[in-house]
């Protein structure tokens, strides 16, 4: 357990710290580092079987009196962990645009991007931390330089070894990645059976995955394309082409 959550914060402190030319990529190797701690998908599936998606979205992101957009993190814990994993997974599927979403609610800062970092990220990545244990993030590194970086310091952040990791993701972890994120989706969809029913196989996978056992993870990618849900069927159809079923 130790390793899976100090990989999952030590992404996160990458992230954190990193230009924003990279951030993207950063991201996505946090949520990957995410994916593959039992633990910590355990916590967050917590946390988001308690969440309302769109009223804590309408609550979070509005306008001030003066027409502004505005981000006010919620108060509760659990709020803070499901509404930051809600949005950094809609981030990494391009649902929400990265580079207009910081304009948008963080741009009137000095920094637009350590104001995201700093509003949103830390209280996330310290909340998972002290739920075990670990250690928080009091003073991150201020990067008041980020976008005027030239895309020759890109090479810096990237390299070929990070990518290779990325693409040695086994099917297991895969799955599980996929699993987190339909579980996301499936907050959106109200309380149908199918929906309930493909939520709970959803933390099946999440927390089995770890195990590598083909027929159990199988089993439950079967039982998940049984409930169909059709609002999450292109996410049901990267599942079926990692288990290639």
């Amino acid at each position: 357990m130790e390793n899976s959550v100090q990989n999952f914060l030590s992404a996160c402190d990458e992230f954190i710290d990193c230009k924003f030319l990279v951030a993207e990529y950063k991201l996505q190797k946090m949520l990957q580092a995410l994916s593959q701690s039992e633990e910590i998908c355990s916590l967050v599936g917590e946390c988001l079987e308690q969440f309302n998606r769109e009223r804590e979205f309408a609550k979070a992101f509005l306008q001030d009196g003066h027409g502004n957009l505005i981000f006010e993190r919620p108060e509760e814990e659990y709020k803070i962990i499901a509404l930051v994993f809600c949005t950094l997974v809609d981030i990494e599927n391009k649902k929400i645009d990265f580079v207009d979403f910081i304009k948008s609610y963080f741009g009137r800062e000095e920094n637009p991007f350590q104001a995201f970092i700093q509003q949103m990220v830390i209280p996330f990545r310290n909340l998972i931390a002290e739920a075990f244990g670990q250690a928080f993030v009091q003073n991150p590194a201020e990067n008041t330089d980020e976008s005027e970086e030239s895309d020759e310091h890109v090479d810096e952040e990237y390299d070929d070894d990070d990518e290779d990791d990325y693409q040695g993701e086994d099917k297991f972890a895969q799955t599980q990645k996929v699993a987190v994120q339909m579980l996301s989706e499936l907050q959106y969809l109200g309380q149908s059976d199918n929906v309930l029913d493909a939520a709970i196989v959803c933390r099946a996978i999440i927390k089995t995955a770890p195990m590598h056992d083909s027929d159990v993870t199988y089993a439950l990618a079967k039982a998940l394309a049984a409930c169909k849900v059709k609002q999450v069927k292109f996410l049901m159809k990267e599942i079926e082409d990692i288990l290639d079923m």
